[in-house]
C-alpha cells in the first residue's frame, strides 16, 4: 500500500457542533482554528451554495496551518442550475476559480457534485459533461477534478472510461440507492464521501465502528490501487457524527490525530468541559 490517507469532514461550521466539538464558548470565528488542529484536511461545503468572498478565500489560506488541505465543493449554479450548459455555467466557474486563486495551492480536489437529475440517459446531460471535461483540462488542471454521481445511470464502466479519458477522478458515495463500487479513474488518487444511511434526511446517520472498521479494509484495498492519495470525507454532520466518525475510522486505519477531550480543554479549560458525551460507545445510530 502506497496511498496516504487523508481525513476530514465536509464542513466545519455547524451549529449543532457547539459542545459535541466545538467547547461552548468558542467564537465562531475561531473554529477553524480548532478544527484545523483536529484534522489536517477539510472539504469546503458553504461554496456549493454560494462563490466565497474574496476576504474569507484569503483568511483561509492565511489562517490554514502548513500542510494543511483544502477540498472545494464546485457552485451549485454550476451543476444543479446550469447542468453544465457550457452557455450558462461558463462564466461562472471562470469567477468560482478566480475567486479560490489565493487557496489554490492548497486545495487538491475541486468536487462537481451533480445533481440526482443529472442522467446519462439524457444525450443532452452526456453531451455536456463531456464538453466540461474537455474545457476544464484546458483550463485548469485535470487531476485536480473530482466528479460525484447521484444517478444511478452513470454506475459503469463507459462512465469510468470517459473520467479517465480526461484525467478526471471518481468519487465513491456511501449513501442509500447508489452503488458503493471503490472504483479508481485516476492512478494517484482516490475520493470517497461517506453521506449515511439516515431517513430524514440520510446525513442525520451515525455510523457503527463495526460500518467503519468494515470500511478501513476496503479502503486499505482502495489504497493499494493508487499512488499517492485516498481522500476521504464524512458528510453526515448532525450532532457533530462526521468528526466522531473520522476519526474512529482513522485509529482503525491507524492514522494519527489529536485527542478530541485535550482539544476542547486547551480551547476552554473551563471545569465540565472535557467529554464528548454524544460520541460514548455503544451509541445508536440516529
Amino acid at each position: 500500500m502506497t496511498a496516504r490517507f487523508n481525513i476530514g469532514t465536509s464542513g466545519w461550521s455547524y451549529d449543532e457542533w457547539a459542545g459535541p466539538v466545538y467547547p461552548a464558548s468558542i467564537k465562531a470565528a475561531k473554529q477553524f482554528d480548532f478544527y484545523s488542529r483536529l484534522f489536517g484536511t477539510v472539504e469546503i461545503n458553504s461554496s456549493f451554495y454560494n462563490i466565497p468572498g474574496d476576504a474569507a478565500v484569503r483568511s483561509w489560506a492565511k489562517r490554514a496551518p502548513e500542510g494543511f488541505t483544502f477540498a472545494a465543493k464546485i457552485y451549485k449554479g454550476i451543476t444543479h442550475e446550469a447542468k453544465l450548459d457550457p452557455r450558462k455555467a461558463g462564466d461562472v466557474l471562470a469567477v468560482y476559480m478566480r475567486r479560490f486563486q489565493p487557496l489554490d495551492a492548497v486545495i487538491h480536489s475541486y468536487l462537481l457534485q451533480l445533481p440526482p437529475s443529472f442522467s446519462k440517459d439524457v444525450p443532452q446531460h452526456l453531451a455536456d459533461l463531456g464538453k466540461f471535461l474537455a474545457s476544464w483540462g484546458r483550463d485548469w488542471p485535470p487531476d485536480k477534478l473530482v466528479v460525484e454521481f447521484r444517478h444511478r445511470s452513470w454506475f459503469n464502466d463507459d462512465t469510468h472510461r470517459l473520467l479517465k479519458q480526461h484525467g478526471a477522478t471518481y468519487c465513491v458515495v456511501v449513501e442509500p440507492g447508489l452503488p458503493q463500487d471503490q472504483v479508481v479513474t485516476h492512478p494517484k488518487k482516490s475520493y470517497v464521501r461517506f453521506h449515511g444511511f439516515g431517513k430524514d434526511p440520510m446525513f442525520n446517520y451515525n455510523f457503527t465502528p463495526g460500518e467503519l472498521e468494515e470500511w478501513s479494509g476496503r479502503l486499505k484495498t482502495l489504497a493499494g490501487k493508487v499512488d499517492g492519495d485516498v481522500h476521504v470525507y464524512f458528510n453526515n454532520h448532525f450532532s457533530g457524527y462526521a468528526v466522531q466518525n473520522a476519526q474512529t475510522l482513522m485509529d482503525f486505519l491507524d492514522v494519527p490525530h489529536p485527542d478530541l477531550a485535550k482539544l476542547q480543554r486547551q480551547f476552554s479549560p473551563r471545569k465540565g468541559q472535557t467529554a464528548l458525551d454524544a460520541f460514548a460507545p455503544g451509541e445508536e445510530n440516529g
